[in-house]
């Protein structure tokens, strides 16, 4: 994982309603070791929750979390989110 936060990121995190224009759950931070990874994901409802692998969501239960994204599963159909560009 890394410590960086891309520019475009950091631009829009501090951009007033940027993330209010979502039809989805949004992955919104990445943090953590690789053996424990942990992710930031932002509701529809606007609540930010905080997960690690196993945890259950709005979307799906977390089934994977690497350096860029996160894998949401509900029932046989998986959903990858990586960080809004």
């Amino acid at each position: 994982m890394t410590t960086k936060t891309p520019a475009a990121v950091a631009a829009k995190a501090t951009t007033p309603g940027v993330l209010k224009h979502r039809s989805r759950i949004v992955l919104i931070g990445l943090m953590g070791t690789p053996a424990q990874p942990t992710a930031l994901l932002m509701t529809l409802s606007g609540r930010t929750l905080k997960v690690r692998l196993g945890d259950s969501t709005p979307a799906g239960r977390v089934v994977g979390i690497d350096g860029e994204s996160i894998v949401l599963q509900s029932g046989k159909k998986q959903v990858r989110l990586t960080m809004p560009n």
